[in-house]
């Protein structure tokens, strides 16, 4: 066998290990290591010495281990060794698929129904302890390519792949259909725990993905639980519908009560103000009562108004059951409650209008003028004066009487005969 002097790799690159065909080197040989590979010296099936990427000269002054090498062999007047070198090929293996084969039978954390799931998908591994990876899983395939990996590793990868999705699916809470959708989460939460089976052969677990979670379509138990979906759906519109019932009768009872309260209120005012008519005046206020109680029952009365128009009356209604209730209050032939009760009833007569004003009144309850003139006062002591008085009758303070006309009423000037609005002569 030659003795070779230069060191490289010349293995396909989807070999995951590769060994050198030649075991003498020459001392200060060169050794050629590429970016994504290492390389293991061993000697008696002890791994000595693992290189990086690099170029290196291979001197026992360099690297003393080589010392175990040397032989009694030499090529050209230099000293050889004796050893064998592997290659490793740490780049990533992508796309390495993986499937569940048989069904996993996982019980539904919704419905309590045991169903049937398939999951398939594929993953990336790279070699992270060269050393480790040739003595767990190389030494007994020294050339071994990524079917290996899928071969030797489909087991283990399925076994733990079944075991944490039947585990995610159950602790979710979740529906299994729903669950199904989450395949990035399930996939991220996984490859930590997968990673611990890779770790045992010197491996790492680049990337994990699910390609698809499924439960067969002509799976009866998965029948019985769209049947369970459909009626857990009919079930809450049923809900919604009772809860929306009960809004609107509540709703309606509200705005009914709140009704009720209304009318009571105004029954409560009307109470209040005829109790209050009654109280102010005796007998008078008796009479007012009546006088509105007859104005309500003729404008419930479409017939009485119509009479009055037929009979030609020009007046007011509210002037023509003025006149009943004075009719009323003046007397009556039977001697009623109401003739007996306001006998003694003085009326003035309003300025304006000429309708019965009761005593007491200020205003009239027909036009609202004043019922009375305001009385002239005292300017110094503010007592009530009697018209025509030239001095206060309380304190003797001189008054300036005013002039005013006996047609208009309106005030003429000192010095003047005649009224500057109408003309008429003043007679003071």
């Amino acid at each position: 066998m030659p003795i070779i002097s230069v060191i490289k790799n010349n293995s396909l690159g989807n070999t995951l290990c590769s060994k050198v065909p030649y075991e003498d080197f020459n001392n200060g040989s060169q050794l050629i290591v590429s970016e994504y590979e290492e390389a293991l010296f061993m000697k008696d099936g002890v791994i000595e010495w693992v290189f990086g990427p690099g170029k290196y000269t291979l001197t026992t002054q360099n690297y003393p281990f080589l010392t175990k090498f040397v032989s009694n062999i030499v090529s050209g007047g230099v000293s050889a060794y004796n050893c064998k070198v592997y290659y490793i090929n740490k780049a990533h293996h992508l796309e390495l698929k993986w499937g569940t084969g048989t069904a996993l039978r996982v019980i539904d954390p919704t419905w309590g129904i045991e169903v049937h799931v398939q999951a398939r998908g594929a993953y990336s591994a790279a070699v992270q302890d060269s050393k480790k990876f040739f003595l767990k899983f190389v030494a007994a395939n020294i050339n071994a390519v990524e079917a290996d990996i899928v071969k030797n590793f489909r087991t283990a990868f399925v076994q733990n792949i079944t075991d944490e999705l039947a585990s995610y699916l159950t602790s979710s809470k979740e529906e299994v259909l729903v669950v199904c959708n989450k395949k990035k989460a399930l996939a991220d939460e996984m490859l930590p725990i997968l990673n611990g089976v890779l770790d045992e052969y010197g491996m790492e677990l680049v990337n994990f993905y699910i390609e698809s979670i499924e439960v067969p379509e002509d799976d009866p138990c998965m029948t019985r639980i769209r049947e369970l979906r459909i009626k857990r759906q009919e079930m809450m519109f049923n809900r919604e519908q009772s809860a929306a019932d009960e809004r609107l009768k509540f709703n309606l009872r509200r705005e009914s009560s709140e009704a009720d309260r209304y009318v009571s209120g105004q029954n409560a005012q009307a109470d209040y103000e005829r109790m209050s008519i009654r109280d102010q005046d005796g007998n008078n206020g008796w009479a007012r009562q009546e006088y509105a109680e007859t104005l309500k029952t003729i404008a419930g009365n479409e017939g009485a108004g119509g009479a009055f128009m037929n009979a030609g009356m020009g007046l007011t209604m509210g002037a023509t059951v003025g006149n009943m209730v004075g009719s009323m209050v003046s007397g009556n032939a039977n001697g009623t409650p109401l003739a007996s009760a306001a006998a003694g009833v003085q009326k003035k007569i309003c300025p304006k209008c000429n309708a019965v004003v009761p005593e007491g009144m200020k205003f009239c309850g027909n036009c609202g003028s004043p019922v009375e003139q305001p009385k002239p006062l005292c300017p110094k002591c503010g007592m009530e004066l009697i018209p025509g008085m030239k001095f206060c009758g309380h304190c003797g303070a001189p008054l300036a009487v005013k002039r005013i006309c006996s047609q208009c009423g309106k005030e003429i000037p000192e010095g003047s005969a005649f009224c500057g609005f109408c003309g008429t002569k003043y007679e003071g």
